[in-house]
């Protein structure tokens, strides 16, 4: 009976890939929904939550592999510039004693100078450009 139903899984699930980063993005976005919905009490939006583990579970469960992966590469497009942006933003906080950070005012990349320095020269290193910024 066992071996039966294993055969029939692994039938079932050929051709399937499983989760990808969209899919835990929908199952994350559905449990928190979720838990506003039960702390605040509104009962009309209970829906919202199963609507989004529905829509995640049927992309798990998908064979339609070029589809699945177009929508998880349109994730990850909007996705990855956010998360290395809180990354960095990360990063200068924790450093925010030891280096003052500053933006280039031609391209806007980001250039740091160690505190207590006094007025510096400083050339971006991105595109070049030359001014002037007190540490």
């Amino acid at each position: 009976m066992m071996n039966k139903f294993r055969s029939w899984l692994v039938r079932f699930m050929a051709g399937r890939r499983g989760t990808d980063q969209l899919g835990v993005a929908t199952y994350i976005a559905g449990l928190a929904l979720y838990i506003i919905t039960m702390l605040f009490g509104l009962g009309l939006l209970s829906f919202l939550p199963l609507a989004i583990w529905g829509y995640g579970i049927f992309r798990q469960m998908s064979r339609n592999l070029p589809a699945r992966e177009r929508e998880n590469q349109w994730f990850l497009s909007k996705y990855l510039p956010l998360k290395k942006k809180a990354s960095q933003a990360r990063v200068r906080f924790k450093n925010r004693r030891i280096y003052k950070y500053y933006r280039c005012p031609k391209c806007r990349s980001w250039l740091k100078l160690p505190r207590h320095i006094g007025e510096k020269k400083v050339t971006c290193s991105a595109c070049g450009h030359q001014f002037t910024k007190k540490a």
